[in-house]
């Protein structure tokens, strides 16, 4: 099942409100999910919100910068 950004986005506010209420489990539809953690419950809305960026392409693009030390020699 391909994931809509409607349902990431009702699956981020579901684990943003149960994270600012100190609640570790979240109900989603039928889907009971306990976390271990606030750092685990953030890592998970981070991958969300990357999921939803990707599907909206607003994806962020890496810049890579290379530098070079030396005397130029």
């Amino acid at each position: 099942m391909a994931d809509t950004v409607e349902t990431l986005t009702a699956r981020r506010t579901a684990i943003v409100k149960a994270r600012d209420s100190g609640v570790l489990t979240v109900k989603h539809g039928d889907e009971l999910t306990t976390f271990r953690s606030l750092s685990e419950m953030n890592r998970i809305i981070g991958n969300l919100n990357a999921q939803i960026a990707a599907l909206q392409g607003n994806q962020k693009k890496r810049v890579r910068y290379a530098y070079q030390s030396g005397k130029g020699l």
